[in-house]
């Protein structure tokens, strides 16, 4: 009995640890869950608080929106922080969100896929990490910075650590922590994964980019993390030097997208069939009749006639 109970009491424990764990995560389904029943607003008349508020709120929707990600973070360290352009109630603003091991994920899916690098092996990574690790957010207007920096980084939800500091005697406007995680852009963001395909096109045009336009930078500093080349071999093949730096910033970002752009327009002739010469499926080949042969023509009289008058002459 004594050893049940010892059991048990293991057990209960493990169980305890288990949830306190769950409670702790920064996990995109625990942070909606502590915001979907959060402190209500007094005016209930466009939804009772920030969750359901946040519809009124749109997020960027083109690509050329996304043009501020550290590519030297993303493909050195391997963290993926994301600008989010918002349009609000009031005013724009702008949502950070950080990911880790979106990188990892990519190198599985390209193992998976024929070692091939695709947009489909990039949005498949990115969601799985959206979906099952942490995250790590943040916003930059009034309603993030007052109620929720200093408390988002006690939970360590927080993408930095610079809280907003109220001023002298003003102190914390969410002083129970009883409003949720976030202001409504965070969890708009939090609750609609659009924002990721837009993103995984702006990685995959700057592979491509790369790999087309900067060959060496593309072999020395993304190709081993795509393709998960061992450290020892890389340093051996000279493939990575981490003192290098990746272009990067909104400018060649910019190109970047265009570039993508262009890269995926349709190119009149472009799928012309060798075949046929024609766009479209393939025609049906019938198997060509042997050519029939023209009867000779038998020489008449008057032709024999010149011709021996030619003979002749």
């Amino acid at each position: 009995m004594i050893q049940k109970k010892g059991g048990l009491q293991i057990l209960k424990t493990s169980l305890q640890e288990h949830y306190l764990k769950l409670l702790l995560e920064a996990n995109r389904t625990s942070l909606i869950s502590q915001s979907r029943n959060a402190g209500e607003y007094k005016n209930k008349e466009r939804g009772k608080n920030r969750f359901e508020r946040k519809k009124y709120s749109k997020i960027a929707n083109a690509v050329k929106n996304y043009n501020e990600i550290d590519m030297n973070s993303l493909f050195k360290q391997d963290i993926l922080l994301v600008n989010i352009p918002f349009v609000g109630e009031n005013d724009e603003y702008v949502v950070t969100i950080k990911l880790e091991g979106v990188v990892a994920e990519i190198h599985k899916n390209i193992k998976n896929n024929s070692n091939k690098l695709e947009y489909r092996t990039i949005i498949q990574a990115l969601t799985k990490v959206f979906n099952t690790s942490d995250v790590y957010i943040k916003c930059s207007c009034p309603d993030a910075k007052y109620r929720f920096a200093h408390w988002n980084i006690v939970k360590n939800v927080s993408v930095d650590d610079s809280a907003h500091d109220p001023g002298p005697g003003k102190g914390i406007a969410n002083p129970n922590d009883d409003k949720g995680r976030g202001c409504k852009h965070m969890l708009l963001v939090l609750a609609n994964g659009d924002w990721m395909m837009k993103v995984a096109s702006v990685i995959n045009n700057y592979c491509h980019f790369l790999s087309e336009k900067r060959p060496e930078a593309f072999l020395k500093l993304v190709f081993p993390k795509l393709y998960g080349v061992p450290a020892d071999e890389a340093e051996q093949n000279d493939i990575v030097a981490d003192q290098e730096e990746l272009e990067t910033g909104k400018d060649l970002i910019d190109i970047i997208n265009e570039y993508g752009r262009n890269r995926g327009k349709f190119k009149k002739g472009s799928n012309k069939n060798p075949i046929t010469n024609t766009g479209g499926r393939a025609k049906k080949q019938e198997p060509e009749e042997p050519a029939k042969e023209e009867p000779k023509e038998q020489p008449t009289k008057e032709t024999d006639e010149s011709e021996e008058s030619e003979a002749d002459s």
